[in-house]
């Protein structure tokens, strides 16, 4: 159901502002508007805060990288079901005392990330001196400085060729030329594809000598290194050495950093609420020493609330029903409660219409149930939801309401599991025929949807056909509420006669009667009383859809909408798909069955089966809950929320902490 909503306006002194917010914002319970026009023409004003907004989101943001740096060296210790774990409630006295170290967690959370940057500087300094290393390991042999000149009376000439060479090739090719002057070679190192050599020649002739080798393919060696290059490498990587030094120390250093874990985490909620309180601060009325703010609350909540802030706050409050420009805050029983995030998913209901998450819920079990159809599996989600509820006190109230709505989900699964003999498939067979040499059946309480297919697909179209109907009925019922007469009759009474004639003329036909394997036919009278109903509801249809207009539009409107039959045919086919993922379900889970007793009996085949068995079922479990989940909603949003859903609702967004890590909330 739709809570009632009531319009509250709060009159406070501006030196109580911070005060009545941060109250607000605990209580969470006030969906704050935006201010009144009018206020402007009595002097109120606005504030910009965008600034200190921004101040506040900078300094989150240094909190959330310094909290990803901290899990990064000092990871906290989490189990594979931490994400239900849920936030960490805090009571007042701990808030302020959070509150007195956010100074000293900033200067943390700037020095940890101060950190992390010199880390990656000196990573950065590492790869250079890696890729000197790896420029100077050619030149090892040489046992001269790379930057040698020679004497006085001779030349060092370093450099490659790009071939791979051996000193009596470099000099037969270097003296084939005419008046080659004399050189003395040495090679330094070989590679496939280089040769590095050291030449020794008379300084008169060094220009020469150096021309006459780049003609046979010789690159002097440009570097920036000097020294023996053996002396250069040892001493790079003792500054490799000292640069590891020094990040194992900086990651220690923020290793050292762990305790303060949790006073971080709170550092950004913290400046997440501020940033929350300063964007409601600017849409504030304020004069001089007077502030007003205007809002909705839920009505149950609004005497309690104005109580408290005229009693501690020495505030004016006055509160009102809310018109039809209310948020809409939904709130429902148990059972119903966990599909109002399926509802939400598609839109929140808009005035005048109702809040379809009871009557969507009875539909949403039954269609999963019938999808996934295993009483196997169904246990299995049965029991993991109910487990994970009950053993995370504190999970977050969306997670406990989605995984509530998969363990009914999961109970719908066993019962039409147990109506159709379905258990992990025919696991039960397969294993007493394989391993026990006797086979064992448990019987369907109804009937196998794969050994008669026709008749799940007429049940499915009969769940189809009432689930469209309720939809249609619900649309009737908003229709009276509103006093809308003609949408009534044109939208709702003459299509229940239009098409519900027509479904109940088909048991007159031979076809299909022959196509559901019915074998009674429907009494001619009746038929003729079908197709009656039938003609005057596709009449109606086409007189009444829209009486407003002249005779000609009329007509013409009222056929467009009674080609809408089509629309009818197409969602009741939609249906079938309750047969094909009940079939995909026991399909594939006998296929797995298969591939495990393939190896037949003895402990070799034992093992097999239940390794198949395991991954089998879990990749069919897994794959056709997602399926019954997406087919289900769609379902839903697409031929049940057709007949009579439009939404376009306000969603109810209090102004409240919308932390990651902590919870700060008032009960009211």
């Amino acid at each position: 159901m739709k809570v009632p909503m009531s319009r509250i306006t709060i009159y406070g002194n501006k030196k109580d502002r911070k005060a009545v917010l941060e109250f607000l914002q605990r209580r969470q319970c006030v969906d704050i508007s935006e201010p009144d026009a009018e206020n402007a023409k009595l002097g109120f004003s606005t504030m910009n805060t965008s600034e200190s907004q921004s101040e506040f989101a900078r300094e989150r943001v240094i909190g959330e990288k310094a909290i990803d740096i901290l899990e990064k060296y000092a990871p906290s210790e989490k189990g594979l079901l931490s994400s239900f774990e849920g936030r960490r409630s805090l009571s007042a006295e701990e808030y302020y005392m959070y509150v007195d170290d956010i100074p000293e967690m900033m200067n943390i959370a700037v020095r940890i990330t101060d950190a992390e940057e010199e880390i990656a500087e000196r990573r950065a300094q590492i790869v250079r001196r890696m890729s000197e290393l790896d420029e100077l390991s050619p030149w090892l042999p040489l046992d001269v400085s790379l930057s040698e000149d020679g004497t006085k009376d001779t030349s060092c000439i370093i450099g490659t060729f790009p071939e791979a060479l051996t000193e009596e090739k470099l000099l037969e090719r270097y003296l084939s030329a005419e008046d080659a002057p004399p050189i003395h070679a040495e090679i330094v190192n070989v590679m496939p594809q280089q040769t590095c050599v050291f030449i020794l020649c008379a300084k008169k002739h060094a220009a020469d000598c150096e021309n006459r080798l780049r003609a046979i393919g010789f690159s002097k060696m440009k570097t920036s290194f000097s020294g023996v290059p053996a002396e250069r490498t040892a001493q790079i990587q003792k500054e490799i050495d000292a640069l590891n030094s020094e990040i194992g120390a900086l990651e220690k250093e923020i290793a050292s950093y762990k305790g303060a874990a949790s006073s971080l985490r709170f550092m950004v909620d913290y400046y997440t609420m501020r940033t929350e309180k300063y964007n409601v601060l600017s849409m504030l009325s304020q004069r001089n020493k007077v502030f007003v703010i205007t809002g909705c609350v839920p009505k149950e909540a609004a005497s309690s609330l104005a109580a408290t802030l005229e009693h501690e706050y020495n505030a004016a409050v006055e509160t009102e029903d809310a018109d039809g420009d209310a948020p809409v805050l939904l709130k429902n029983k148990y059972l119903t409660e966990p599909v109002e995030g399926i509802v939400k998913t598609f839109a929140m209901p808009a005035m005048g219409e109702i809040d379809p998450t009871g009557i969507m819920a009875f539909f949403y079990y039954i269609l999963f149930g019938m999808m996934l159809s295993d009483a196997a599996y169904g246990l299995i989600m049965t029991l993991g939801c109910f487990f994970a509820i009950k053993k995370f006190k504190n999970m977050e109230p969306d997670m406990k309401k989605t995984l509530r709505m998969f363990m009914y989900c999961g109970i719908s699964t066993m019962f039409w599991g147990v109506m159709f003999g379905s258990y992990f498939g025919d696991v039960v067979p397969t294993v007493s025929r394989t391993f026990f040499g006797k086979e064992v059946t448990i019987p369907p309480l109804w009937f196998e949807p794969v050994k008669d297919p026709m008749k799940m697909l007429m049940f499915s179209f009969v769940i189809g056909i009432v689930h469209l109907f309720t939809g249609l009925g619900v649309k009737l019922y908003q229709c009276i509420k509103a006093k809308d007469w003609a949408a009534a009759f044109g939208d709702c009474i003459f299509w229940y006669m239009l098409v519900g004639g027509g479904i109940l003329y088909l048991f007159r036909v031979d076809m299909f009667l022959s196509m559901a394997g019915l074998t009674t036919k429907l009494p001619a009278v009746w038929g003729t009383v079908a197709a009656v109903i039938a003609g005057i509801g596709a009449l109606g249809i086409l007189l009444f859809t829209a009486p407003q207009n002249k005779m000609g539009k009329r007509l013409a409107k009222g056929a467009y909408s009674l080609y809408g039959v089509t629309s009818w045919l197409s969602d009741i086919l939609s249906y079938s798909r309750l047969l094909a993922l009940g079939l995909a379900t026991g399909v594939i889970a006998t296929v797995f069955n298969k591939m495990g007793s393939m190896f037949g009996g003895g402990v070799v085949g034992a093992i097999i089966f239940i390794i198949v068995f395991v991954i089998g079922h879990t990749l069919n479990l897994g794959i056709n809950a997602l399926g019954a989940y997406v087919h289900t909603n769609r379902l839903q949003f697409v031929e049940f929320f057709g007949k009579f859903f439009e939404g376009g609702g306000r969603e109810f967004k209090p102004f409240a902490a919308h932390t990651k890590y902590y919870k700060f909330k008032e009960e009211i």
